[in-house]
């Protein structure tokens, strides 16, 4: 399994009202973004406020756990696995950050329901039942092929929780790592219709936000911006997608 650590150099010391003005014109380009604190909430939304932030239950979770299952699901903030690095900050597209699935008998039933608390609370509401699709398309159904770790203790200090799995990787941290967004990287897909779509990706619960990046790089550019064309999908050899073991 070939690991490769995603950084992002375009993260600096940027003032943050203006990094935020940024990511609220991007999501007004895209329609709407998946997460949920990005996003501008409806009127009919703001009754959600009242719920325990994901942070909080973070903390309920951790809590919950046993020695036992500490030792396998719990790290410190700064752990390194020796061939992932620095664990809470690797990404994959394709990958479980620890053994046990979210849905197994590792977690108690009221643990399992603090879980996916967590991912409901992480995303924007009206995109849970899309998540669900890709959760399905790809892995069998929420729970099945995904995991979860904390880092540090939450509660007293900095802390981080990861929710991985097949075309998709969560972070909630509580803002404990410095002018890094989403708590580090992020990566959600669908494969709808199989390894290989059509140009038109039917069913890809994301690709209207593939078409909005588009928008929003040539914004940025101030004029029609050099990109592949629209539609087209990723093959392999010039255009090859970066491949993990495990890739599907």
């Amino acid at each position: 399994m070939s690991h490769k650590p995603a950084t992002c150099p375009y993260c600096g010391d940027e003032p943050e009202a203006d990094r935020r003005t940024f990511l609220r014109y991007a999501a007004a380009s895209a329609g709407v973004l998946p997460l949920a604190g990005l996003a501008t909430a409806k009127p009919e939304e703001k009754k959600t406020e009242e719920k325990k932030s994901s942070e909080s239950l973070v903390k309920l979770l951790f809590e919950s756990l046993n020695e036992k299952q500490k030792k396998v699901v719990c790290f410190a903030w700064d752990h390194k696995d020796p061939k992932r690095g620095l664990l809470r900050a690797h990404i994959s597209n394709n990958w479980r950050i620890t053994k046990p699935a979210i849905k197994s008998s590792f977690f108690t039933a009221d643990q399992q329901k603090l879980i996916r608390d967590i991912f409901e609370g992480l995303v924007n509401p009206d995109w849970v039942t899309r998540f669900d699709k890709q959760f399905k398309d790809d892995m069998g159904g929420y729970g099945r092929e995904q995991s979860i770790a904390i880092f540090g203790t939450p509660g007293s200090g900095k802390f981080e929780f990861v929710l991985s799995g097949r075309h998709g990787t969560m972070r909630c941290d509580g803002d404990s790592a410095d002018h890094v967004a989403f708590a580090g990287p992020i990566l959600y897909g669908h494969a709808a219709s199989g390894y290989y779509e059509k140009e038109t990706h039917p069913g890809n619960v994301f690709w209207h936000q593939a078409l909005a990046a588009n928008k929003v790089y040539q914004m940025l550019d101030g004029k029609p911006a050099q990109a592949r064309p629209e539609g087209r999908g990723a093959r392999r050899g010039r255009d090859r997608l970066p491949r993990s073991e495990g890739q599907v």
